[in-house]
């Protein structure tokens, strides 16, 4: 023994037989894996596919959710690790640990994590492993339908899904509108994975030829909870009537409300709940700091300055609650010049130069993103240091997605809300019941610097900059009127003239539909017999004032009859005495608005059978002076169904816009075309009660429970040629009638 460790101590060579026995061991698993890569070799490739599939799919009930870290602790094909691989994608987060299994296993999910968890990839993944299963190809069609609610969170998860699956063999395609209809509907039959909104989804249902999704393997609805609040209910509701029963369903969103259960009821089959965390002390992640300050809303954009003073190195977001104030507190930051590269991203922007905003603040290392709510949800701009929510969100969900445009994956980020005084207690009221920790900070009033002085220089010297600070205005206003909780939103509260003084404005634009909800009555409640609440009737219009309406609309009928051009020496003016200036003749047709809106909300009950008296149950009337999409059209009432011209009247005609009427059949419209003047008429409908009142042409009796639909608003008659007059005047005994002028848009 004593020899044998001498020997090896002094470097003796080992024992040739048993080096031998290890090389041939060697020699033979070496052979054995040749003639195994032979065989594979011989064999046929997609063969040797399907055996990799079948070894998968035996793995996927062994998936262990406590044992997975990696992604290649997954049974995933070696085509979707590399592309996770190369897109730097290795550690799993929860989100992805718990639902990716169940996805694979063919499940229906409903899954729910906080922002910045990874939803994304734990419906992508399965995705991938789902068509690469059937070994699809572009003759089979479309297989997988990703939607989600805005073109920004569409074009990002297409990006992702170019990355990680480059190396299969699929096409993949992103429709969202503001791209070329005709382009998109030659390439989308041979799309296998489609990536897209509700709204250019179903258009290209209803428009484009051979378009089906008869073979759809998976349905994915993104943030399903913005879909919905986005009013695109009955658009998802169409495109699921379209879709095939027999499909697997993944529905994610970063909080779950009844419109988004509702909206499983319907499109999931015993659906998986994964909520991450339910549980979690907070709804935000931990590495957010969350705090809040209380100004008065005129040194709103002096705190905002002051702040980007403050932070030229870091990377922020900005939330506005319209987009008319983006484009204008925009303009004006980039000329009092903070220091810091700022961008502009919103709804009325084309599609192109949004994808450009979005690339371009992706890559800047410091800059400042003024943006609405199209960007709070699922957008993932890197590294951003800073929320601010400028304008109040409309509730705690809100805010939340907001505040989780930073702080993703389990980096650092600060988030501040703004909070006007009289919005402060219900709003932190509303984050403490989600379990949003946040908290009150001061303002150091010697570091807040005033711009008031030069805002209203640069408005003095630019008259369209003073146009878009009007707008501006008016926008803001209306946003907080039009909010749902009005114990935190209340406009009485807000200090309007001094508002208008922040913006550069001297004066503060008038604001009709707040004249009309301060000269509105309050409305007084009964309790019916049914012990429902019910409101009481308000006074109806008089005999004097319908006959004084008649008579002012007679005499433009009779003007336009006899060319447009008014006899000389003759002038009409309304019993108040207003006079034929079209200021003044814009206000009295207001008046006439609010006295026909009262007989309207007078009615109490709809007349039996009668859908358009049904339809003005649901929807109440807007009072607006402009639409917040179309800057120069007038909103109108949402109970009144859009539908083409040409559908309506059988005109060729090359403008897209819509137009708006009242639910009458069209075989009763009668077209009155015109080769003198384009003019704008009046759109006025009304209703008798179910009491069948008879109108009497003669007498006094008052027009009691009428229901009036209306949204007027008179031109001048002395427009350019080229136009067209509708008339739709139907007669329906002398029980009730329907007087419904059709408006063309110039």
């Amino acid at each position: 023994m004593g020899k044998t460790a001498d020997s090896r101590g002094l470097g003796v060579r080992p024992d040739p037989v048993r080096s031998f026995n290890r090389w041939k061991k060697k020699h033979s698993y070496r052979q054995s894996q040749k003639k195994q890569l032979r065989k594979q070799l011989k064999k046929p490739e997609w063969q040797v596919e399907r055996e990799v599939i079948s070894r998968l799919v035996q793995n996927y009930e062994k998936i262990n959710v406590n044992e997975i870290t990696r992604f290649s602790d997954l049974p995933l094909s070696k085509k979707t690790l590399k592309g996770l691989q190369e897109a730097q994608y290795r550690l799993v987060t929860e989100i992805q640990k718990q639902t990716i299994g169940l996805a694979l296993q063919g499940k229906d999910v409903l899954g729910a994590a906080k922002t910045g968890s990874g939803k994304t990839l734990a419906f992508l993944v399965p995705v991938l492993e789902a068509l690469y299963r059937l070994q699809w190809t572009s003759t089979d069609g479309l297989g997988v339908l990703i939607i989600s609610p805005t073109r920004e969170l569409a074009y990002q998860t297409f990006e992702v899904l170019r990355k990680v699956g480059k190396n299969h063999d699929f096409s993949a395609g992103l429709i969202i509108g503001g791209k070329d209809l005709k382009h998109e509907a030659e390439r989308i039959n041979n799309i296998n994975i489609l990536v897209c909104t509700p709204g250019r989804l179903l258009q290209h249902m209803d428009e484009t030829i051979c378009f089906h999704a008869t073979n759809l393997q998976m349905l994915v609805l993104d943030e399903a909870d913005r879909i919905l609040d986005m009013g695109f209910a009955d658009t998802m509701n169409a495109i699921i009537e379209n879709l095939p029963k027999k499909r697997q369903t993944l529905l994610f969103s970063a909080t779950q409300t009844k419109s988004v259960k509702d909206l499983a009821r319907l499109s999931l089959k015993n659906p998986e709940y994964v909520w991450v965390h339910e549980k979690a002390k907070y709804s935000t992640p931990a590495t957010l700091e969350q705090n809040y300050i209380v100004c008065e809303l005129q040194q709103k954009i002096s705190v905002l300055y002051s702040f980007l003073r403050s932070h030229l190195k870091k990377k922020s977001i900005v939330f506005f609650s319209s987009c008319k104030e983006v484009q204008y507190l925009y303009r004006v930051f980039c000329r009092l010049r903070p220091g810091i590269s700022i961008l502009a991203l919103h709804g009325r922007q084309q599609q192109m130069r949004r994808m450009e905003v979005y690339n371009e603040f992706v890559r800047k290392k410091a800059a400042v993103l003024f943006a609405t709510d199209i960007a709070a949800r699922g957008l993932d701009f890197p590294a951003v240091n800073w929320v601010l929510q400028f304008d109040c969100p409309e509730d705690a969900n809100t805010y939340i997605h907001r505040a989780g445009r930073t702080a993703r994956y389990k980096e650092d980020g600060e988030a501040l809300l703004i909070l006007l005084p009289s919005e402060e207690k219900g709003m932190v009221q509303q984050l403490l019941q989600k379990k949003v920790p946040v908290k009150e900070i001061k303002i150091n009033p010697e570091k807040l610097i005033d711009v008031q002085k030069k805002l209203e220089s640069f408005l003095a010297q630019d008259q369209d900059l003073k146009e878009r600070a009007q707008r501006c205005f008016v926008s803001y206003i209306r946003s907080v009127y039009l909010m749902k909780d009005k114990e935190i939103f209340d406009v009485s509260k807000l200090p309007i003239p001094e508002y208008a003084l922040s913006l550069g404005l001297a004066v503060a634009p008038r604001i009709r539909f707040l004249q009309r909800m301060q000269k509105q009555p309050t409305k007084e409640l009964e309790v019916s017999q049914d012990d429902k609440v019910v409101e009481s009737s308000a006074p109806s219009l008089t005999n004097d004032e319908v006959e004084e309406f008649r008579a002012y609309f007679s005499e433009k009928m009779s003007i336009l009859q006899k060319g447009g051009k008014r006899p000389e020496g003759t002038e009409y003016k309304q019993a108040t005495g207003i006079s034929d200036e079209e200021e003044e003749e814009k206000e009295d047709e207001v008046e006439m608005e609010e006295k026909l809106a009262k007989a309207k909300e007078s009615q109490p009950q709809a007349v039996p059978g009668d859908k358009t008296s049904q339809k003005s149950k649901q929807a109440p009337m807007q009072f607006l002076d402009r639409d917040e999409e179309e800057e120069e059209e007038d909103g109108l009432d949402a109970d009144f169904f859009k539908v083409k011209r040409r559908n309506v009247f059988g005109l060729d005609l090359k403008e897209t816009k819509t137009l708006q009427v009242s639910l009458l059949p069209v075989e009763d419209l009668m077209l009155i075309p015109t080769t003198s003047y384009h003019v704008l008429l009046v759109f006025f409908h009304y209703i008798s009660n179910r009491k069948k009142t008879e109108i009497q042409r003669q007498g006094n009796s008052s027009l009691n429970n009428l229901v009036f639909k209306v949204s007027f608003r008179f031109f001048s008659l002395f427009f350019p040629p080229r136009g067209f007059v509708v008339l739709a005047l139907e007669f329906r005994t002398s029980v009730y009638f329907n007087l419904i002028f059709v408006h063309g848009v110039r």
